[in-house]
């Protein structure tokens, strides 16, 4: 299938599934037309893979120009040989190009453009299908940004958060929050225990220092965003007070990508409290593309993993293997080390929050606060419990730990 008649063949389910996403939404609202952004985002977690490029309207993401699949391009014009991702860019970059100069031709000539190329007839074709995007158009507004397919990072993803979700939805759930926002992680991360922006965001829950500092220890020594447990009581915790902040979940969702204080400004200014309207009449240098559609990227990954993966998934207990301590004074790792069957290689693993340096020499008393919370492997809990009554503080200081 080429390129275009897969595009065709994608578009023609549009009609048929955007009521069942209106009605599909299990306690998150879902308008018309955030319905239609959700199939967008549905078709990139579960339809094109990253060896695809979707060139598509910047604020109307369901209107779709064009998809570049490079393995049918490599195969035509480079032997069969993958593009590399400077190439991909390259190619991207013309199509781009070649795309904006179309828009340019209808800010000057309007509709009479469509005639003036195969490029500027298919954006007539996609465009006309809706009025308002179609006066964006005409009116020379129109903008166009292009988007990777992700759905074999979903597939990857889905198999990471295997792991993690019993836990987090646990957690979720003992805050009393829908366990569906669980999958709230698959926006920020896909579930990558290493995720890091460019802008800081660290962990699957992308919390920024400032943020995640009011919820959770983050120091040179200490950063409990990369600890995908600890993070996920924090992310919990912060979900609950936006949304107690917001009484909206479709506003509350998006402010954890937009912050709180952005979110009440977006209400003052449109003086609407539905993220439908918020969407279409609010302008903010700050609340861009991901802003826009990051309620709708959530609702689309819930239904993609619900609908293709949870049906599949029976989770384990416990598929971690892991254990929690929660140390009834400071201590030091040397003392960990020292006394309890814990190696530091067993601790660094368990505890990815623990950063190289508190383990340096040079912080060798370095010691852990009272009530931290300490993963250890499962099977050996019970020795590390008996062994940490055995240390006292004055055979500590003795040592000089």
């Amino acid at each position: 299938m080429n390129s275009r008649r897969h595009l065709n063949f994608f578009l023609a389910g549009l009609l048929f599934l955007i009521p069942y996403y209106v009605h599909a939404s299990n306690g998150f609202p879902v308008s018309q037309k955030i319905a239609e952004q959700v199939w967008f985002w549905e078709g990139i977690f579960s339809k094109f893979d990253s060896n695809t490029m979707i060139i598509h309207d910047t604020f109307y993401p369901q209107i779709i120009i064009d998809v570049v699949n490079f393995e049918i391009f490599a195969k035509k014009f480079n032997r069969g040989q993958k593009y590399s991702r400077q190439k991909k860019s390259t190619i991207i970059k013309k199509y781009i190009k070649r795309y904006n100069i179309a828009l340019s031709q209808f800010r000057r000539a309007g509709k009479k453009a469509k005639d003036s190329g195969p490029m500027e007839s298919r954006v007539y074709e996609v465009y006309s299908k809706n009025p308002k995007a179609l006066r964006l158009l005409l009116s020379g507004k129109a903008s166009i940004r292009s988007q990777t397919g992700l759905s074999d990072e979903f597939d990857r993803a889905a198999i990471r958060a295997k792991k993690f979700l019993p836990y987090i939805e646990k957690i979720f759930q003992k805050e009393k929050l829908p366990l569906d926002l669980t999958r709230l992680a698959f926006v920020e991360s896909m579930f990558n225990t290493r995720a890091k922006s460019k802008v800081g965001a660290s962990g699957i829950w992308q919390f920024m220092p400032r943020t995640a500092k009011s919820y959770m220890t983050v120091s040179n020594r200490i950063d409990e965003r990369n600890s995908p447990i600890k993070a996920s009581k924090a992310a919990s915790r912060y979900l609950s007070q936006i949304y107690r902040n917001l009484k909206s979940w479709p506003l509350a969702v998006t402010a954890y990508n937009h912050g709180t204080g952005g979110m009440r400004r977006a209400i003052r200014k449109t003086g609407s409290r539905n993220l439908e309207t918020i969407i279409h009449k609010y302008r903010s240098n700050s609340f861009g593309f991901a802003s826009r559609n990051f309620y709708s990227e959530f609702i689309a990954a819930r239904n993609v993993y619900n609908r293709k993966y949870r049906t599949k998934t029976v989770f384990e207990k416990n598929p971690l293997g892991i254990g929690q301590i929660k140390l009834n004074r400071r201590m030091s790792l040397n003392q960990l080390i020292r006394h309890t069957p814990l190696t530091q290689e067993t601790i660094s693993y368990f505890n990815p929050c623990l950063l190289p340096k508190a383990f340096h020499k040079r912080y060798s008393k370095y010691k852990l606060p009272k009530n931290y919370e300490l993963f250890v492997p499962k099977e050996i809990m019970r020795e590390v419990s008996v062994a940490l009554k055995r240390i006292s503080p004055k055979r500590a200081r003795r040592f000089n730990l």
